[in-house]
């Protein structure tokens, strides 16, 4: 499952000037793409170059040629493509490199290609050198697919030009049989027109392909924040890893499309919009260190719903389990209680969160602090005792994940929801945690929301050989009591029992560290 979320958002208005990172205008991602580009068309030139090593060999008899040169110059292709190519997959390559990279390679190119004239020096003597210079093919090719400035591509191609018209020279002063004179101007007129279309060929080329790019640029700034990598994406909408413009500080951004919810309605995508703009104030409002930080949003002129938030280091517990299986008691009592206080937060307030669930609890490096929870995504957010707030979560019959949802939930009593179904939820997470298993088997969604309303489930001790205490067991089946008012009453009174239960089973902070060394993402994720 891929990793999301994200930092803050503030500071200048949309209008102020991008940061300047590499070549000048293009977001970092597309400037990573011009790397990908570039590996790309070394990777063809080298190829062909190895196709057309032995065609000297095999072409017709009785026309001179320096076999000699024509092997060297694609050897040297072959090599120096190869070089750009392996170059261009290293990912540590800053932006600002790649100017000098592309256009050393492409003057260098054409260079050799140049020595065409070399190879076949009896065919000028004669005069029968017909159409262009295959440094043209090459010039026109490399600025149709590499996104650089038009100004740069303009350079590169005067630069080939002219090495084109050097090795012309010499290759009539190597000529045995030098051509006559009006024989040599004629061809040196052709090559200079011909170059002279081909630069302005280039020059066209590399304004349409770089404003593109610049295009699609301007197309992912958002706010005051550029796009810089997606992270994940669902129907509705994608997080992004972003860097804001001015200050050069990572975020992430969730961006929700409602355009690409099958089948909505312009009545459903201001549902959407009003729903994902309630997620956003909802826990903008709250200020508990568990719970992830919201520092801006906003709507984008094409109607998508955006905000921003803080860039976390880690992974969400689904990922987790999936990857490590199921966790310690200590650690997975260590992380629950986090997320109490949390929830505890956002009860005190009047909201429940609706979606508690793996995918939604992230646990992460924070500063120097390790197994760090924030609670995400109150997407489903609702306030206690309002009962004209449920007709945004009409939209289907289950508002919710049905693997983690109450009863009350699952019966579809949206006016009945209250912590106990956040309590409800995170019992079900922390099944999770040291089974590796949801609390009911079951075959599709209307049957696990069924098993949430009628079935008791088993002992998580019965299901897994990780070692859980009868206490851990009991919690864990008091908050997954049909009967709300037989739960354990409140995210603050589960934090409590938790804590009776971590003294017996503690998760030690040595532990926790030596566990981020030898398995913690190795770089920042959303």
């Amino acid at each position: 499952m891929t990793e999301l979320h994200v930092e803050k958002a503030s500071g200048p208005a949309a209008d102020t000037a991008p940061r300047e990172t590499g070549f000048k205008g293009l977001m970092a991602e597309v400037q990573r793409d011009s790397y990908r580009r570039l590996g790309w068309l070394a990777t063809v030139m080298g190829g062909l170059m190895l196709v057309l090593l032995p065609t000297p060999l095999v072409l017709p008899a009785g026309v001179e040629r320096n076999l000699a040169i024509e092997w060297n110059s694609r050897i040297v292709l072959l090599v120096l493509s190869a070089g750009v190519a392996l170059l261009c997959r290293r990912k540590s390559l800053p932006a600002g490199l790649f100017p000098v990279i592309a256009l050393s390679y492409e003057v260098a190119v054409g260079a050799v290609i140049g020595t065409e004239f070399l190879a076949w020096p009896e065919t000028l003597g004669t005069g029968t050198y017909l159409g262009v210079p295959r440094a043209t093919v090459w010039v026109i090719f490399f600025a149709n697919v590499v996104p650089l400035r038009p100004r740069d591509h303009l350079a590169g191609a005067i630069l080939v030009t002219a090495a084109v018209l050097a090795w012309f020279g010499v290759s009539i002063a190597m000529a045995r049989t030098p051509p006559a004179e009006d024989v040599t101007r004629t061809l040196f007129v052709e090559i200079v027109i011909s170059m002279a279309v081909t630069v302005f060929l280039a020059w066209v080329s590399a304004r349409r392909v770089y404003g593109l790019s610049r295009a699609l640029s301007r197309a992912r700034q958002v706010g005051s924040y550029q796009l810089v990598q997606e992270l994940g994406r669902g129907g509705m909408g994608e997080v992004w890893r972003a860097e804001h413009r001015m200050l050069a500080r990572p975020a992430a951004i969730k961006l929700i499309r409602t355009d690409r919810v099958a089948g909505s309605t312009p009545s459903e995508a201001d549902h959407y919009l009003e729903r994902f703009q309630r997620e956003v104030q909802a826990t903008a409002s709250l200020r508990s260190p568990h719970t992830i930080e919201v520092y801006d949003y906003g709507i984008t002129p094409e109607r998508s719903f955006y905000y921003v938030m803080e860039l976390l280091d880690g992974v969400d517990l689904e990922g987790l389990v999936k990857t490590h299986g199921p966790l310690p008691a200590g650690r997975a009592v260590h992380m629950l209680r986090q997320t109490c206080h949390s929830l505890a937060e956002a009860h005190d307030a009047g909201l429940i969160h609706r979606d508690i669930k793996p995918a939604n609890i992230f646990v992460c490096r924070y500063g120097r602090d390790v197994d760090h929870v924030k609670v995400l995504d109150f997407g489903l957010v609702k306030k206690v005792k309002r009962m004209d707030d449920s007709a945004l979560t009409q939209m289907g019959t289950f508002a919710g994940t049905p693997a983690f949802g109450s009863p009350e939930a699952a019966a579809g009593k949206v006016d009945e929801l209250g912590p106990a179904a956040d309590v409800y939820s995170l019992g079900c997470v922390a099944y999770w945690l040291v089974t590796g298993k949801t609390v009911f088997k079951a075959g599709g969604a209307m049957e696990m929301l069924a098993a949430h309303i009628r079935d008791e489930p088993e002992a998580p001790s019965a299901r897994t050989e990780t070692q859980i205490t009868p206490e851990l067991d009991r919690v864990i089946l008091d908050c997954l009591a049909k009967d709300p008012g037989e739960r354990i009453s409140s995210a603050d009174a589960l934090d409590a029992r938790l804590a009776a239960i971590q003294e017996t089973v503690p998760w030690p902070e040595e532990e926790a560290r030596s566990w981020w060394v030898l398995h913690g993402p190795g770089r920042e994720k959303g």
